[in-house]
């Protein structure tokens, strides 16, 4: 990890945290359906992502991201909680994530609205795979079972038909990006500052206690 990308690093995992702490939280109270949360907040965190790298020009960075984003997830911890698995599941949802997003992030870069549709479908159905894989496999070994994997018609809306919408909504946000872009030649984030990414995570640790 390159010693000059550690400001952002922090500063967009913190972005992410606090993300997953008011929107996140905002989409999980409300009375509407389990793949929401998932499909809104996946394309927004992707642009989050895209932008780091952008700054970075590392994809190991992203997945550095991502693990800064679950360990401020993981502060509920010191909060009183049911079975351990409603902050677990979450924490490896971010990983996958971020690592679905290192996986298609050239072919999201690439002035190109084919390259970017295909990097957001690959990563929002990889993603989703992947998490219903180890909740498989969660199930089979301590018999918890996540609301994911209560049928096969729920597996296959999470994988499939949200995860396509989640991915519509992904290109739809770096096409308006690419064009603001454009047309003002201003690139948000261009250099972090330390001060601000320490400034950021402590908001992020915090919403996510009060959340």
């Amino acid at each position: 990890m390159k010693k000059q990308n550690i400001p952002a690093i922090i500063f967009f995992g913190a972005i992410w945290g606090i993300i997953e702490a008011s929107v996140g939280y905002l989409l999980h109270s409300l009375p509407v359906s389990i793949f929401i949360s998932g499909t809104v907040l996946f394309p927004i965190v992707s642009y989050i992502l895209y932008k780091a790298y952008k700054v970075t020009n590392s994809k190991t960075a992203l997945l550095s991201i991502g693990v800064i984003a679950a360990a401020i997830k993981a502060v509920n911890f010191f909060l009183p909680f049911g079975s351990p698995f409603k902050i677990i599941n979450p924490m490896l949802a971010i990983i996958m994530e971020s690592l679905m997003v290192l996986v298609v992030i050239t072919m999201l870069n690439k002035d190109n609205l084919r390259s970017k549709v295909t990097g957001f479908v690959v990563a929002s159905i990889g993603w989703r795979l992947l998490y219903l894989s180890y909740n498989g496999i969660q199930y089979l070994s301590n018999g918890f079972q996540s609301d994911y994997i209560l049928s096969f018609q729920v597996a296959i809306q999470f994988v499939l038909v949200f995860a396509l919408i989640s991915a519509a909504i992904g290109v739809a946000i770096l096409y308006i990006d690419t064009a603001i872009v454009k047309k003002s030649k201003i690139s948000l984030f261009k250099k972090i500052n330390p001060v601000i990414s320490l400034a950021t995570l402590a908001i992020a640790i915090a919403l996510t206690l009060l959340a």
